[in-house]
């Protein structure tokens, strides 16, 4: 009886986790060089066992959220005409400073600050291959494989990490260690959109909210159980 409680509520908590994995691709489908995250469901029972050595049967005890990682497909690309917008095309991001050190993204709206720094729009300088700033004049031009032209200096563009990235907020992520060079080349006076698929997003989520209210319908229907039995115990 409590194993049924735990189990529904289980698919409870999976179903509001996996809601705000979606919510959020949908909240961020016009965010520029967005990449949306991917989760799945799996029996927590069996993910334990495996985890310890040989499988268990096949009982279930409950569903748990799963193989969180980040969808690096290509999002679409759109010519603007401007020349600090940037996309990469293929594998590759783009290296910035923070206040907190390096970190990496694939928003390549860039602009140019009052020095004539090339930034993110929060203000992050963009960093050239040897950890440099740089100042590309104006106008500029920038080449497939990232050099300015004029400048002696080559953006600095590094490939997806095997070990995943750690998203920082701001569309920045973060990443351990040394990351190798990127094999995707740089588009100038172009835009990468959201790689997130609304109309598949907005299907996920409906069907992940019709799991959440059978989830918590059994729920409900096991707590009734619990308190017709400790009624009847109190009734012997």
């Amino acid at each position: 009886m409590i194993r049924g409680f735990y189990t529904a509520l289980s698919g409870v908590i999976s179903s509001m986790t996996r809601q705000a994995v979606v919510a959020d691709n949908i909240a961020n489908v016009n965010t520029v060089g967005f990449k949306m995250s991917r989760t799945t469901q799996d029996d927590f029972e069996m993910q334990v066992m495996n985890t310890l050595g040989p499988t268990l049967g096949q009982l279930g005890t409950g569903a748990v959220p799963t193989n969180l990682r980040l969808d690096v497909s290509q999002g679409p690309l759109e010519v603007t005409g401007i020349e600090t917008d940037m996309a990469v095309e293929g594998d590759g991001l783009f290296e910035v400073r923070t206040g907190s050190g390096i970190a990496y993204t694939r928003a390549g709206n860039f602009q140019l600050d009052v020095t004539g720094t090339l930034c993110t729009v929060q203000g992050y300088p963009v960093l050239d291959t040897a950890g440099r700033t740089i100042q590309p004049g104006h106008p500029f031009s920038v080449s497939p494989d990232g050099t300015v032209v004029g400048t002696g200096q080559r953006i600095a563009l590094v490939g997806w990490p095997p070990g995943g990235l750690t998203r920082l907020g701001e569309n920045l992520y973060g990443a351990g260690g040394q990351l190798a060079p990127a094999t995707g080349k740089i588009r100038q006076n172009t835009l990468e959109h959201s790689n997130t698929d609304l109309a598949t997003s907005m299907t996920e989520l409906i069907s992940l909210q019709r799991n959440f209210q059978m989830a918590s319908r059994a729920l409900s229907l096991q707590d009734g159980t619990i308190g017709d039995a400790t009624a009847l115990g109190r009734l012997r």
